[in-house]
């Protein structure tokens, strides 16, 4: 389910009864080491401080694994949350299977739980707020045929196999190649794990197995920064066209410098917003609420989706992109 505009400011929020006691939010990341979280965060915190103006006192715990990929810790996070002071949370789940017994254990608790950025298997949950990631890797896809005339050869950095963000946009990404560009060969296509020192080295890996490639995609933040960073650090007999995912100021420094050609960009303030007020919406005015309590109408196990932009070293300076990656706007 497609969602273009957001949901009105302090939609679903009930007005605070006399005597009504503080709510408590928990948005558990996939990671503390990325930029991206920082900017789902200042949505998070939009949210929260719309509902405290609507009449809703609503406190927010926010905590995640060191590094993303560390399904095993956002499991025991997520765990010693399910108790009774906790009225909602937002999840980025690490692994789409692993933290699906956990999720089902929170919401037959009476804790609804929206998923954020990346699909957990199941229904448990009551709505999933992410980028499109197929239609992502295949927008990579067309820039990087456009970029190579359609012929050459192209290495694929990914994460992990269970985060199903990263899976879905290398997927869609090598699909889309073979589709429009059949002579584009995918020479490597590689998980590199979820640390950033794994990724590098993956990515310097590699480089020297095929120093003659033509093309680089990576699928997300930690990915494009290991990459950008391996570049750098190999020799090269020529350059290579790099398309990365998510932006830094590190990364996007690497657009206005030529040495990476496009970056895929997601809204993460944007997921952050939507993500906190379906949440907000549904916490219960009775705890534990139902497991099987209605949802807002329309909203039951929905997908809410959200749109990336394609920056370049054209286009980078324009207003609404910059927006997308600044902390402070």
């Amino acid at each position: 389910m497609a969602l273009s505009p957001l949901l009105p400011a302090g939609a679903g929020v009930a007005a605070v009864q006399a005597g009504e006691r503080k709510r408590h939010l928990v948005v558990i990341p996939k990671a503390s080491d990325q930029l991206f979280w920082d900017l789902v965060r200042s949505g998070v915190e939009q949210a929260v401080a719309e509902a405290g103006r609507a009449g809703r006192d609503v406190g927010l715990t926010w905590r995640g694994p060191a590094y993303s990929g560390d399904a095993l810790a956002q499991i025991r996070i997520l765990q010693s949350y399910i108790r009774p002071d906790v009225d909602a949370i937002v999840l980025a789940a690490n692994d789409r299977t692993r933290l699906l017994e956990p999720v089902q254990a929170a919401v037959a608790a009476g804790i609804p739980v929206i998923i954020l950025d990346s699909a957990l298997d199941g229904d448990a949950h009551s709505a999933l707020v992410a980028t499109d990631n197929l239609a992502a890797g295949r927008q990579a896809a067309r820039e990087m045929a456009r970029r190579l005339g359609g012929k050459g050869d192209v290495l694929v950095l990914r994460t992990l196999a269970g985060s199903a963000s990263t899976f879905d946009r290398g997927r869609g990404f090598v699909e889309e190649l073979g589709r429009i560009a059949p002579t584009v060969r995918v020479v490597a296509d590689v998980f590199g794990g979820g640390a950033p020192g794994d990724l590098r080295a993956r990515a310097g890996e590699l480089l020297r197995n095929h120093p003659d490639v033509d093309g680089i995609f990576s699928v997300n933040e930690s990915s494009t920064d290991g990459m950008l960073r391996a570049l750098r650090s190999v020799a090269r007999p020529r350059r290579h066209i790099f398309i990365g995912f998510d932006a830094t100021p590190f990364l996007l420094d690497a657009v206005g410098s030529g040495e990476i050609d496009a970056l895929v960009i997601q809204d993460p303030r944007h997921m952050g917003l939507l993500g906190a007020r379906l949440a907000i919406s549904l916490m219960s005015d009775v705890r534990p609420a139902p497991a099987s309590a209605p949802l807002p109408p329309g909203m039951a196990n929905k997908k809410f989706t959200i749109e990336t932009r394609l920056v370049t070293r054209e286009n980078m300076a324009q207003p609404d992109i910059r927006q997308l990656m600044c902390l402070t706007c």
